[in-house]
């Protein structure tokens, strides 16, 4: 029975805390151990209603000294819990459950969840380095393994390209009241809805989709931009929406996702830099929404072109513009196509591979 500790800076919302939480949970209902540190976070509590141990520490500081002070009570723990792997999911916390790791004799994964600034900066490259370190590392897209191996001169058999896994079945036959509670709350009535999920920061391409908007010559759509993130990059959103009259919500606390996707009728991830796995494209298709993505990154690999959704190029609202009409006009459906096709990245499939990792090592 392995005993596996995960570690990462927080458990707020995104990708790394949600691929935490749902590897957690597989590890559990496949009699290893799983425990998790981290800084804390609103999730903890998706771990207290299974039972999964937490353990809180200051992992998301970069102060050198608590680095150094957080190894020795990760070595602390992984004693006392004979802990088998540590599998990091951070640079901060990667440095400190590596050292932890030389102490203690665990093994170290790493998960390589994206891209770092400072590949041409032999201080940051080396503090990167970190997460090149493990027995196996574990990318989220095979574009990840290729950023991997172009920057970091790797050997390819350490790299292990598994897709985070989508809850797939969560998007399917939503009860209808949960989606007319979302439709009172955005006051909708007939009008098609247009959604940007995603964190609140200019990479997410908000701004791009408020330039779209002013493009698009049809009426009767509601746009809607739900994600948490910068206060101050919100207000510069909200300044926009208000000087141009746009009719769009910004909501930071969406908490039904699947009802929101389900209420939608496009689904948009208009990111200006490279997704490494791209979650949003796979819950649009799960949903049986179109999906509009640009064209760069791991979305490449999870939207099939033209049958589950449309790519256009970063920062390029026109073509934007020109897609929502397009789909909206000639009432597009590619619900069965994206609902096959998101079966490929099922929390099913990234059980399998994530499991034989583990059991590997």
């Amino acid at each position: 029975m392995k005993r596996i500790l995960q570690v990462l800076p927080k458990l707020e919302m995104g990708g790394v805390e949600n691929g935490t939480i749902d590897t957690a949970i597989i590890l559990q209902k496949n009699s290893m151990v799983p425990f998790v540190a981290s800084a804390g976070g609103k999730k903890i509590k998706e771990l207290e209603e299974k039972n999964i141990q937490h353990f809180r520490l200051w992992l998301d500081s970069k102060n050198p000294i608590i680095i150094f002070f957080n190894s020795f009570i990760l070595a602390i723990i992984i004693f006392l819990k004979r802990i088998d792997i540590v599998h990091a999911r951070s640079r901060a916390p990667a440095w400190s459950a590596w050292l932890a790791c030389k102490m203690t004799g665990a093994t170290f994964l790493t998960t390589f969840h994206g891209f770092y600034s400072g590949y041409d900066n032999c201080i940051k490259r080396q503090y990167n380095k970190v997460m090149t370190w493990g027995k196996k590392i574990i990318t989220p897209s095979k574009f990840m393994k290729e950023h991997l191996k172009k920057y970091y001169k790797i050997d390819q058999e350490r790299i292990i390209p598994i897709y985070r896994g989508v809850i797939t079945n969560r998007f399917i036959n939503v009860n209808p009241k949960r989606i007319i509670n979302l439709k009172q709350k955005y006051k909708i009535e007939n009008e098609k809805v247009v959604t940007l999920p995603g964190r609140l920061t200019d990479w997410k391409g908000q701004l791009v989709f408020l330039e779209a908007i002013q493009k698009v010559k049809l009426n009767n759509i509601k746009y809607l931009i739900i994600g948490n993130g910068s206060s101050k990059y919100k207000n510069q959103l909200l300044k926009i929406i208000n000087d141009k009259n746009l009719d769009v919500i910004i909501d930071s606390e969406c908490n039904d996702i699947p009802a929101l996707y389900n209420l939608s009728d496009i689904i948009i991830s208009a990111s200006t830099s490279e997704e490494t796995f791209g979650r949003v494209s796979v819950e649009g298709q799960s949903a049986g929404k179109v999906v509009l993505a640009t064209s760069i990154g791991g979305s490449l690999e999870t939207i099939i072109d033209n049958k589950t959704g449309y790519f256009f190029e970063p920062f390029n609202s026109l073509k934007l513009a020109e897609l929502i009409e397009m789909v909206i006009k000639n009432n597009i459906n590619m619900k069965d196509e994206g609902k096959k096709n998101s079966q490929n990245f099922d929390i099913s499939v990234f059980e399998k591979n994530i499991l034989k990792v583990y059991n590997k090592i």
